[in-house]
């Protein structure tokens, strides 16, 4: 009896150890490109950022008046982006980010999206905003903000550009969030059908440039702001970074189980999932709005998630899946007479997709990403 038991433990072992090397090799193969393996910073720099750290007070509470200074807000985000730099920006009248209030009368070019399309923690001039006026000599009137969905990026349009005269317009679809914003956002308009009326809109907007979180490193930021004024770059320099380690833990996680998760979505139902009657509404809503205004020159950028570039392999299931929000999103531009733009093959087509982020690890875009986008949806306008 207690031989046979052995044997079965054995057995049960053996299995378990070739399941294992299985879900190992699963993972690799399925993981795409191997770019988690280093955290891909200059030590040099970052030693020298580390040896000059501002005197912290723990005990300070960022407030909206510490965050607003000289009309400029002060967006800090360098700790989840390139671990060195944060955002300043000038927040016109209802809170957008740098427009002139002539561009709500004259401008060449509408363009809304969400935290890409509104650059997080990239300063001028290396956001898009400038990024496409410097390649087109066109004017901008950016409208954009993070965690913005279809629904509210409607809403939105049609409230603040009522009055405005412009030619052009440019809808930036993420690929990554945009479905689940619609979803969350309808959920939102049932409950309230005048969720996103002008004075919530306006309410959401403020709401965005004060920053509650009490486990951030606080600085000095009166002395960021000095930094700034002395860089005409906007480049708003830290001299902590405090989460080194912890970004260290998630790249190596990242890396481990990417592969993994791939497999896991592989099964779900992306047909079932996807929002094809609301995403239509939207579209179409916001199409009768444009039509209304006489806009013929309507533009859909798709944009690619970081998961897609990731993968070298157009046949990974990840990749296929995201397929299936594509070519719901072309099919519907198609049909409300959008020219749809497909990011999505721009940039996964280049030789290094990955270094329009910092250190090629999951965030926003750096320059180079914004500067590659800006040329690439200008090959449109131009035409």
């Amino acid at each position: 009896m207690k031989k046979i038991y052995l044997i079965n433990m054995v057995i049960l072992i053996f299995l378990l150890i070739l399941l294992v090397l299985f879900l190992v090799f699963l993972n690799k193969k399925l993981s795409g490109v191997p770019i988690y393996d280093k955290l891909k910073i200059d030590r040099n720099q970052l030693t020298h950022i580390k040896s000059k750290t501002f005197k912290i007070n723990k005990k300070f509470i960022p407030k909206i008046q510490d965050l607003i200074i000289n009309k400029h807000t002060l967006s800090k985000c360098g700790y989840q982006e390139s671990g060195i730099y944060h955002m300043v920006y000038t927040p016109d009248i209802y809170g957008f980010r740098d427009n002139h209030m002539e561009l709500y009368k004259n401008t060449d070019v509408v363009m809304i999206g969400d935290s890409f399309s509104f650059s997080a923690c990239t300063n001028q001039p290396y956001d898009l905003k400038s990024q496409l006026e410097k390649v087109s000599k066109k004017k901008f009137l950016n409208l954009s903000l993070p965690g913005l969905g279809p629904a509210r990026q409607t809403k939105i349009i049609k409230e603040f550009t009522n009055e405005t005269n412009f030619d052009y317009f440019i809808w930036i679809f993420y690929e990554g969030n945009d479905f689940e914003d619609l979803v969350s956002e309808q959920k939102k308009i049932k409950q309230n059908p005048n969720a996103f009326e002008k004075e919530q809109l306006l309410n959401a907007i403020g709401a965005t440039q004060i920053l509650k979180s009490k486990n951030d490193v606080f600085v000095d930021y009166k002395k960021l702001i000095e930094l700034q004024e002395k860089f005409p770059e906007k480049k708003i320099v830290d001299y902590k970074w405090q989460n080194e380690k912890l970004v260290k833990i998630k790249i190596f996680l990242a890396e481990k189980l990417r592969g993994l998760n791939a497999l896991i979505k592989f099964f779900r139902n992306y047909n079932e999932l996807l929002p094809y009657k609301e995403y239509d509404n939207v579209v179409n809503e916001m199409s009768i709005y444009l039509n209304n205004k006489k806009i013929k020159k309507k533009f859909i950028y798709y944009l690619p998630k970081y998961t897609r570039l990731a993968n070298k392999y157009k046949k990974h299931p990840e990749v296929e899946n995201l397929n299936q929000i594509k070519n719901l999103v072309r099919l519907t531009a198609n049909k409300y007479n959008f020219v749809f733009i497909d990011g999505a093959d721009f940039f996964h087509n280049r030789n290094v997709p990955l270094n329009i982020f910092p250190y090629k690890i999951p965030t926003h875009f750096n320059e180079t990403g914004y500067k590659l986008l800006a040329e690439h949806i200008n090959i449109f306008i131009a035409k």
